[in-house]
This record gives structure tokens, sequence and C-alpha cells, in this order.
């Protein structure tokens, strides 16, 4: 009889065991989607990046000369190429992707010491430019 009863409570302690870390898994997860549902709902697609603007460079501009450029996010994506066109490329590339890119519609130039430095005035979202430093 006393095997029998050391038995029952080596399993009522296992048991009563496995109920507590149960519990504290619970506490937890419950801890951890009240604290992910509390931050405020935004656009995870467009994170870290806003929309196409004006803003100052801090490096470029000086004390008698503020220099704005544009900067912000435009139209990206990609998607499989369809079998069609991938029969007429030369070199055949699975994915295809189209950008718009955040560029200026109207800048002028001016002389920042001996730099000449492009002032942007006005920037849209428009077909993506790769400007070369000469």
């Amino acid at each position: 009889i006393c095997l029998f009863v050391s038995v029952l409570q080596v399993s009522a302690v296992t048991t009563m065991g496995c109920m507590k870390s149960a519990a504290v898994t619970l506490l937890l997860l419950s801890f951890l989607l009240n604290v992910a549902d509390s931050y405020p709902k935004f656009d995870s697609s467009r994170m870290g990046c806003g929309k196409c603007s004006l803003v100052l460079n801090d490096f470029l501009s000086k004390d008698h000369a503020q220099i704005y450029q544009c900067k912000g996010c435009c139209f990206s994506r990609a998607y499989p190429t369809p079998q069609m066109k991938m029969q007429t490329m030369s070199v055949p590339k699975n994915i295809t992707s189209e950008a718009s890119c955040c560029v200026a519609k109207h800048s002028y130039e001016m002389m920042q010491g001996t730099i000449p430095v492009r002032n942007h005035t006005e920037c849209h979202c428009s077909t993506c430019y790769y400007h070369k430093l000469i």
C-alpha cells in the first residue's frame, strides 16, 4: 500500500508541475499578444519609407544656402515573367520587376563652394534614372 501511495504522490507532483508550466506559458503568450496588439496599426509594406517629398539635405546645406532633394518611396513590384515573354528574351529571367522612383520634377543648379549642386524644387514618382557622379 505504501508503494501505491508514493506512486500517486509522485504522479500528483508531476501533474502539478506540468500544470504550473502550462499556466506560465499561457500567461506569457497572453502578455506577448497583448503587447503586439497595443502597437498602432500601420502599413508594414511601406515601413521606414515615407512618401515622395522634398527634404532638406543637412549635409549639403550651409548657412547661406539650403539644398532640398527628393526622398521617399514610390511604386515597385515583382512578378514571374510570362512564358511568352521569356521566349523573346536574349537572356531569359524568371522575375520581371517594375518600379517608379522619387525624382525631381524641377530643379536648378547652384554652387556650393566650388561644387555644383542640383537644388530640387518639386518631386514626383516617375521613371527611375540612375545617375553617374562625375
